[in-house]
């Protein structure tokens, strides 16, 4: 039997069993070859799901951290305004009362919440210094203030000589 064997057009004599032999081993071949792809593939689509995972942990760490900061800023925001609010206070004492001797007190602020603000004057009434408390997250900021305090009768005048935060 003739057969006519590749592109080139050679012509082979090959008994037929030799035929289906060579014919056989090209399909498994093909089988072999194709499990190879299949196993890359997996391969390949798990390493990219790691990839994919290890990305999205990071977005969700940042952006927790992120969250974080911010609820930070506005609990120090709230409290320097709380304390703010105990020096506008202590002010407003002193311009319907004239100098105070020295003396504390504390209030709510704003009224009906746990947040509060505790005012000291000290230093016949120059200096005020007043801490602010956001209870929710335990934060405080301090402000100091000197003031002088003039006048003979209500409404005193209060002038701000000095104003700025102290650490804790």
């Amino acid at each position: 039997m003739t057969r006519v064997i590749g592109q080139v057009g050679l012509k082979m004599e090959l008994p037929a069993q030799q035929i289906d032999k060579v014919k056989k081993m090209n399909r498994n071949n093909k089988l072999h070859t194709n499990k190879r792809r299949e196993g890359f593939v997996l391969v390949l689509t798990v390493f990219t799901t790691v990839i994919l995972a290890t990305l999205i942990i990071a977005f969700l760490n940042i952006t927790a951290i992120d969250l974080n900061l911010v609820k930070n800023h506005m609990c120090s925001s709230k409290a320097y305004y709380i304390a703010e609010a105990g020096v506008a206070d202590a002010i407003n004492q002193m311009r319907l009362n004239g100098p105070l001797a020295d003396t504390q007190w504390g209030d709510t602020f704003p009224p009906n919440t746990s947040d509060t603000y505790n005012v000291s004057v000290s230093q016949n009434s120059t200096v005020i210094t007043s801490t602010g408390l956001a209870s929710v997250s335990n934060f405080s900021r301090a402000l100091e203030v000197k003031v002088s305090v003039s006048g003979s009768s209500s409404p005193y005048k209060v002038s701000i000589n000095q104003w700025k935060e102290v650490t804790q």
